[in-house]
């Protein structure tokens, strides 16, 4: 069954069966097998600023192919409004915001981060790149608030008349990388404290122990050094 997403829900085909449905051959681009693409086929695209779908530029229609075959999360962001189109990769890391997060425009589908999405978009347009790595941020893929981080690649796409249209971002989240390290530095940390409170064991440890030999030397056998 062919459902079309909204921000309000799906609609099924009893909905459907006035808009007339594109032709096949106009999109060959979507032809992978990812939900995904399913998704962006039966999406009402009119209802957003990109239009009918067979009307797109070949531009767009080449870079959604493309993405949608990418194994790693990317997220196209269309047109001044940064409409939303992306991968089933992209829609794991979505988590409770997919499918609704297809279509929308990315400021108002991450109202959480809108400035930051807001400096994306027109470093993007104006042909610019941007690239963090372990970038922190809040997002509300569940409806609750937490931290990720995340290493982001933002680079511009051109349109017919090689102008930016568009910004494509790579997403690679690192955030159990991120909390392992911190766990890691912070038990390393504990251990220097531990050892900070024991001075004769961590001289043992490092070799600074040696010195004089104290009384003990001479019931032992030993001669106690001189000097």
């Amino acid at each position: 069954m062919c459902v079309s997403v909204l921000r309000g829900g799906f609609l099924g085909n009893d909905e459907l069966q006035d808009r007339a449905a594109p032709s096949s051959a106009t999109l060959t681009f979507l032809d992978s097998p990812s939900e995904v693409a399913s998704l962006i086929r039966c999406f009402d695209w009119s209802a957003t600023p990109l239009g009918r779908i067979e009307h797109w530029p070949q531009s767009l229609k080449t870079i959604t192919g493309f993405l949608l075959r990418s194994p790693v999360p990317i997220v196209l962001l269309w047109g001044l409004d940064g409409v939303m189109i992306y991968n089933d990769a992209y829609s794991v890391f979505a988590g409770g915001r997919h499918p609704r997060l297809l279509g929308s425009k990315v400021r108002e589908g991450w109202p959480e981060i809108a400035d930051f999405n807001d400096n994306v978009m027109r470093v993007g347009l104006a042909g610019g790149t941007l690239a963090y790595k372990d970038q922190e941020l809040t997002l509300h893929r569940t409806g609750a608030p937490e931290q990720v981080w995340m290493n982001l690649d933002y680079s511009p796409v051109l349109d017919e008349s090689d102008r930016p249209a568009g910004v494509i971002a790579v997403v690679a989240e690192t955030t159990a990388r991120v909390l392992a390290d911190r766990r890691i530095a912070a038990e390393q940390q504990r251990q220097r404290h531990l050892l900070g409170q024991m001075p004769g064991f961590a001289a043992v440890l490092t070799g600074r122990g040696g010195g004089r030999c104290r009384r003990g030397c001479r019931r032992r056998g030993r001669q106690r050094p001189r000097g």
